[in-house]
């Protein structure tokens, strides 16, 4: 079974094993039993069980061949400095690591592509930004850049070590499972599902997949079928949503309203339908002229929820966009006598209420969320910085939404947001249900 991080992961190991505690868990990739890890962990057991073998899959994805590939490319950064080494003919546009990166991880290492010629003659469907062969010339002399920085340090990003994970079983026939399990699919990348496909050999029940792409706050639109996985006819939707109220799954879904999102099988999945088997308050979308009122509001209402004695402190959160502001929120709150935790890795602890980022909050769920610092300057984040093109800013926009969506149906009780300031123009102003809509503010 596999997910797309390490923290997932772990959840689904402890849900396992509470579902089934006689349940036989494998310590290791092909042992007897159900193996739990995250795709890039599973890449990870792939190469070192490959050992110096792992050569010639290193030179089939990226044409030279090697064994020093133990050290982790900060992508990032590797990509800035190979514009720098040999990007002067490559449009001011393309220069960014976020074009880059989805490029060489939607195009060049799904194909792999080696060498010049065979760049030039690829189709890059879904791309967005349409590529002259001089535009390819200049991308390809940076990902030249790119692979010679990496190979002088030693080191492979995790859509490398994927695709030569997958190489390597496909080039020696190893099939270290029987079946394939994977969770939060939608935010799986290519290279992964070619990793998927390359585990265990296509028998009946062999690949099983639970994705909502809904939630798509990491990966990007892809069709399955391009790398050998086949679910055409094979798909259902689940309805029924038995977490969170009708009230809180209203708030959720008007986040999303109006935007088209799209599953793995090329089609368009569409939230009508959906239902709750709970009901509960309304959510509140509260708003406060600074932050400091906010916090203020913010240490009564999580007070209050502790204090209640309904339920235990660890089933309250806050959720938060990023890391500064969740520990902005922890000091904040410590202030004013309200002690919080901050979660970052590992397990929610009991006798305190969390602090969380949105992304950490991804398979988690609380009695009441409080969802702080909804602002029209903390979400969307980052847009402006990353220089989007028309259809890569659509497609960021619709992650922060989904981010949003991910975040506000974690709560299965009562959910409260508040921002200072103006608000995000992420928040739904009419949620479609009278029971589900956002009260005023205050």
């Amino acid at each position: 079974m596999t997910t797309f991080t390490t923290i997932l992961a772990a959840e689904l190991a402890r849900s396992l094993e509470r579902l089934d505690p006689d349940l036989r868990f494998a310590d290791a990739l092909g042992a007897p039993g159900l193996h739990v890890k995250g795709i890039d962990a599973l890449a990870r057991a792939v190469l070192q069980s490959a050992g110096a073998d792992v050569s010639e899959a290193v030179a089939a994805v990226l044409g030279v061949g090697r064994t020093d590939i133990g050290g982790r490319t900060d992508t990032d950064a590797a990509w800035r400095q190979a514009v720098l080494r040999a990007g002067e003919d490559l449009d001011q546009k393309l220069r960014k690591p976020a074009f880059l990166a989805a490029e060489y991880e939607m195009v060049i290492l799904p194909h792999r592509i080696t060498q010049l010629a065979d760049y030039l003659k690829v189709a890059r469907p879904g791309r967005g930004v349409r590529l002259s062969r001089a535009g390819r010339k200049a991308v390809w002399a940076v990902v030249e850049a790119y692979r010679g920085a990496a190979r002088e340090a030693g080191t492979l990003d995790f859509a490398e070590a994927a695709s030569i994970a997958a190489a390597h079983l496909e080039a020696t026939g190893e099939r270290p499972a029987r079946h394939v399990l994977v969770d939060e699919g939608q935010d799986f990348k290519p290279c992964h599902w070619q990793l998927v496909r390359a585990l265990a050999a296509e028998a009946p029940n062999d690949i099983f997949i639970a994705e909502d792409a809904h939630q798509r706050i990491y990966g990007q639109k892809l069709i399955l079928s391009a790398y050998g996985i086949r679910t055409q006819g094979r798909s259902r939707g689940l309805k029924l949503n038995y977490r969170t109220t009708a009230q809180n799954l209203a708030w959720a879904v008007g986040v999303l309203t109006g935007q088209e999102v799209v599953d793995s099988d090329g089609e368009a999945e569409t939230m009508a339908g959906y239902l709750s088997a709970r009901t509960g308050p309304k959510p509140e979308v509260r708003s406060f002229p600074t932050l400091t009122a906010e916090l203020d509001f913010a240490a009564d209402l999580v007070g209050s929820w502790v204090g209640s004695g309904d339920i235990a402190s660890e089933t309250v959160a806050v959720l938060v966009r990023d890391r500064v502001t969740r520990d902005r929120v922890v000091a904040g709150l410590g202030e004013r006598g309200v002690e919080v935790r901050a979660l970052e890795a590992g397990t929610v602890k009991p006798g305190y209420p969390v602090a969380l980022t949105m992304h950490r909050a991804k398979g988690t769920e609380f009695a009441r969320v409080l969802l702080f610092g909804l602002s029209k300057d903390s979400m969307p984040m980052g847009l402006k910085a990353y220089d989007y093109d028309d259809e890569e800013l659509s497609e960021a926009q619709l992650r922060e939404r989904s981010l949003l969506y991910v975040a506000a149906s974690r709560a299965r009780d009562e959910l409260v947001v508040t921002y200072s300031g103006s608000p995000s123009g992420l928040l739904p102003s009419v949620t479609g249900d009278d029971d589900g809509e956002p009260q005023g503010s205050v």
